[in-house]
């Protein structure tokens, strides 16, 4: 039986992988002089399987491969499932797909071995508009995978690699679980893949319907159209361009380049979020920071714990608990409601017409661009207010009584004008700059 052990903010989980080989990928044999024993070649069904036996310094190793190919109209699907190995997606001109793969076994012994090798099969055919590749694994209730019993190493281990060449436009399924995983290139159809305990890579996914999934793997995407993926841990999601992104991760890094439209983002401990630009964002964050350079549009943010870090953004609706918030440029409305910790607004800029901020246990600074003009008032609380040149303010009495935690301020920025900057803070400092 074999564990793999993820440790994440102090917590230790483990998943106990029964009759389950190494998620990572197996070892390559090493390069050496291979004594073959025997070869065998046959047909079957049309489809050219070779089957041979090596024996290689590095133990016993049975090998086999298997091709077949299909007829692929317009509308025909593609449906892959496979484990212990890896998918790699090619694309031709030609309506056919073909699909090669190469199973290797590793054991102990010759006798082991070919055990292994005979467990494996490959399900393989066409009903209907569906043309579909599966790997089919006799298990035996037989532990799968290597390490150490009684001082003695022991390994069962299988290797199964499919390359597929296919039309770039039809639509594709895929499952890969454990092994070095899936690599696709530029890509034109519908696209829905399930990567677990491996990685995912892809360059150009231009569909307007791609949904991806990986869990305890790797995704590295070049550039997509439209996508909805959900990574969970592993390590780390990678974009370099994608147009609108629904996305949900989970103990995980991400790390996105550029949105070029929407961005519906829910993440949930991991590194954080590191975001390049986006032109509207809706974003909900838990136990993890991010940092944003541009919101060119409007944002939302519920955030939970850590910080946030947004360079320039239009309209921002905000709402944190513990969280450190500091934005360089507000050029729109803005809307924060906060409790704990600090919010920085460096620059509100003359589009911000309504700026209303409600803050406990919050220290608040805002500064203001040249030539900002606004009427405001400021409530506060067991809280100071301080504000500098360009700023006229005034304490209104609170009934008279001599001594109250609560004070109230009016007064102008600039000129004042029919914007308006209303503040409220409880326990937490108030600063215009």
């Amino acid at each position: 039986m074999k564990k793999l052990t993820v440790g994440m903010a102090g917590l230790v989980f483990i998943v106990n992988l029964a009759y389950a080989q190494t998620p990572g990928p197996v070892q390559e044999p090493r390069e050496t002089r291979v004594r073959v024993e025997n070869r065998v070649s046959v047909v079957v069904n049309d489809t050219d399987v070779r089957v041979k036996s090596t024996i290689q310094d590095d133990g016993p190793m049975r090998n086999k491969s298997v091709s077949k190919s299909f007829s692929a109209g317009n509308s025909d699907k593609l449906v892959l499932s496979n484990s212990f190995g890896s998918i790699q997606i090619k694309v031709w001109d030609k309506r056919e797909i073909k699909v090669d793969i190469d199973i290797k076994a590793y054991a102990n012994s010759d006798s082991e071995a070919q055990e292994l090798i005979d467990a494996v099969s490959i399900e393989s055919g066409k009903t209907g508009d569906e043309i579909a590749f599966r790997t089919k694994l006799d298990r035996e209730n037989k532990n799968w995978g290597n390490g150490t019993r009684n001082g003695k190493k022991w390994r069962r281990e299988v290797k199964i690699n499919y390359v597929v060449y296919m039309p770039a436009s039809n639509s594709l399924t895929l499952s890969q679980i454990y092994g070095s995983g899936v690599t696709i290139g530029d890509f034109s159809g519908p696209l829905y893949a399930k990567v677990q305990f491996a990685d995912f890579t892809a360059q150009n996914l231009k569909n307007s319907n791609n949904y991806i999934s990986v869990q305890y793997g790797k995704t590295n995407i070049q550039s997509v159209n439209v996508a909805k993926i959900r990574q969970q841990y592993g390590s780390g999601l990678v974009i370099g361009t994608v147009n609108t992104l629904d996305l949900d991760a989970q103990y995980s890094s991400v790390n996105v380049t550029t949105v070029n439209g929407n961005a519906l983002i829910k993440q949930q401990y991991g590194g954080g979020l590191a975001l390049g630009s986006v032109d509207n964002l809706d974003l909900n964050i838990q136990y993890a920071s991010a940092k944003i350079n541009t919101i060119k549009g409007n944002a939302k943010v519920d955030q939970q714990y850590n910080s946030i870090t947004i360079g320039s953004v239009g309209k921002l609706d905000l709402s944190t608990q513990y969280t450190t918030v500091n934005v360089g440029v507000l050029r729109g409305d803005g809307k924060f409601n906060m409790e704990y910790n600090k919010l920085i607004i460096g620059e509100i800029t003359k589009g911000c017409k309504v700026l209303n901020i409600d803050g406990e246990y919050v220290g608040i600074s805002t500064g203001f661009s040249e030539g900002y003009d606004a009427d405001f008032d400021v409530q506060t609380n067991y809280a100071s207010f301080k504000y500098g040149s360009g700023v006229a303010a005034r304490q209104i009495n609170n009934d008279d009584k001599e001594y109250s935690s609560k004070k109230y301020y009016i007064g102008k920025i600039g000129s004042g004008s029919s914007a308006t900057v209303k503040i409220k803070s409880e326990y937490g400092s108030v600063t215009f700059k």
